[in-house]
């Protein structure tokens, strides 16, 4: 959900994913973990190209969805879309290390990328976010 923006997307990659799981073999020896997010980002990637700038997550779309429209889901929402805004590639690697918590060699084997790629997308991606949170914050106190 977090890298879509969108639930009805994130719906259709979760069972697509466990649709190749289910007609899989899996024979080999690597880890089920990896290959679900690498099948899952896969997925996502091609939503990004069919709907690109239709993917979207708006505050009125996650207040019909859920009851407590309270000041912390306010600032999960903004979060979110600020995070939409970095390239695919770089909020791919953020998301999966500090909202899945997942290690530095654990994403470069999802994404079958050398490890330095994923450090260096990962310190893009903060330096981005870093900026546009600024801006929003010299924006707004203007």
């Amino acid at each position: 959900m977090r890298l879509l923006g969108d639930w009805h997307y994130a719906e259709d990659v979760l069972v697509e994913t466990f649709t190749k799981l289910a007609h899989s073999s899996l024979n080999d020896k690597g880890s089920l973990k990896a290959w679900l997010y690498r099948v899952a980002t896969n997925s996502c990637y091609r939503v990004f190209r069919k709907k690109r700038g239709e993917v979207c997550f708006s505050e009125e779309e996650c207040k019909a969805g859920i009851p407590d429209h309270g000041p912390r889901l306010l600032k999960e929402v903004r979060v979110q879309k600020i995070l939409n805004e970095l390239p695919e590639k770089q909020r791919v690697v953020v998301l999966l290390k500090f909202y899945e918590d997942m290690s530095y060699q654990e994403i470069a084997d999802i994404l079958g990328c050398p490890l330095g790629t994923v450090k260096s997308r990962i310190h893009e991606g903060i330096g981005k976010l870093r900026k546009m949170i600024k801006q929003r914050n010299d924006y707004a106190g203007k």
